[in-house]
């Protein structure tokens, strides 16, 4: 996917781009470097990435496909959030 191809152009390896986001639109989002899914509702899906989750919420949403570690969101995309997967305290 396109993470691949990043990763190609500028010469850097996994650990540099552990995760990419592409936004098609307010309606479609594709992740990529997602490692499991631990939410899937329509009003947010929540996705287990490198150093936390990514937290994508609205309406009507729903996984349109899964492979590999890429995933596809589509529905009335609201707000992206990053959980930060380190406790504080």
């Amino acid at each position: 996917m396109f993470k691949d191809e990043l990763k190609r152009k500028l010469k850097v390896g996994q650990e540099l781009l552990p995760f990419a986001l592409t936004m098609l639109a307010r309606d479609k989002l594709a992740v990529s470097g997602v490692k499991n899914v631990m939410l899937s509702t329509g009003e947010e899906v929540r996705l287990k990435i490198a150093g936390g989750a990514l937290s994508v919420a609205g309406e009507g949403l729903r996984i349109l496909e899964i492979g590999g570690s890429d995933i596809y969101v589509k529905g009335d995309i609201r707000r992206l959030e990053f959980v930060d997967g380190q406790k504080k305290d």
